[in-house]
């Protein structure tokens, strides 16, 4: 396989990453492969920074780039109570900002459902993308 990771670091230099709109400077570095998780964690130590995944190889898969991960400094807004502040998340939808209030509550929703069915619960659901790097 042939994945490419693009890091790229706003160029906002105010600490209101809300208003953060131009991506088109060239990535700060290109990691490729099995390096993802260290492609997270740069973009991690950053004030404000996305992951961008392209597929490289020569499968005929779709090469549009895609984020796949974001970080901003004191977290984003979240999507769900639009109040406080929160890590990034991954949802039933996508990946989204999520605070810890919410989170808390929408993990127990994800145990009680899998308790329910009998299934075990998604290690990686309302739980923030940088702490499950080590689960793959």
């Amino acid at each position: 396989m042939s994945w490419r990771y693009d890091i790229f670091e706003c160029p906002n230099e105010v600490d209101d990453h809300s208003t953060c709109e131009a991506w088109s400077a060239p990535p700060i570095d290109i990691l490729w492969d099995d390096r993802w998780k260290d492609a997270y964690l740069k973009a991690e130590s950053l004030p404000h920074a996305v992951v961008e995944r392209r597929y490289m190889g020569d499968l005929g898969w779709n090469t549009t780039p895609h984020i796949v991960f974001e970080h901003i400094d004191g977290g984003g807004v979240c999507f769900y109570c639009r109040e406080r502040r929160g890590s990034l998340c991954q949802t039933a939808e996508e990946n989204r900002f999520v605070c810890d209030t919410c989170r808390a509550g929408l993990r127990r929703m994800v145990l009680q459902t899998a308790r329910n069915l009998g299934t075990d619960p998604s290690q990686f659901t309302y739980v923030p993308i940088i702490e499950t790097i080590d689960f793959c």
